[in-house]
């Protein structure tokens, strides 16, 4: 009594490797949901580092402000004056107001990146410099 050897037959039945159409589509539906996830989540990190950056560059003016106040005895009358003294600003990021009075500067910034202005007052000495939304 001899056996007959088994003969392996692919999917369906056929002797053809592939995927099929089902599988495929299985495939895209996964893809699809993981971008859905992760394209959100990509923007929301894009604006982040952009405030990051706008806040950044507040701060480095702050710096600037008062390195060109001690050189000068005084604050720029506008952002001009402190760019010619050698500060300038991050790719992306843009002046949207520079206003000195009273003794003090108020600044605006925004990035390109980021739905946020970003503001920061340089008081009189003695109070903090204040950064905010």
């Amino acid at each position: 009594m001899g056996r007959k050897p088994l003969r392996i037959i692919g999917r369906s039945g056929s002797k053809n490797s592939g995927f099929s159409l089902i599988e495929l589509l299985i495939v895209v539906a996964i893809i699809t949901i993981l971008a859905a996830i992760a394209i959100p989540r990509y923007e929301a990190a894009v604006a982040a580092s952009g405030d990051a950056t706008s806040k950044a560059d507040l701060r480095n003016a702050m710096t600037a402000l008062a390195r060109y106040a001690i050189k000068n005895n005084t604050y720029p009358d506008t952002i001009a004056e402190l760019e010619a003294s050698g500060y300038s600003l991050s790719a992306a990021v843009t002046w949207d107001k520079y206003e000195f009075k009273d003794g003090s500067v108020h600044m605006h910034l925004e990035h390109a990146k980021s739905e946020n202005k970003w503001h920061a007052n340089y008081p009189k000495e003695g109070t903090e410099i204040e950064i905010r939304n």
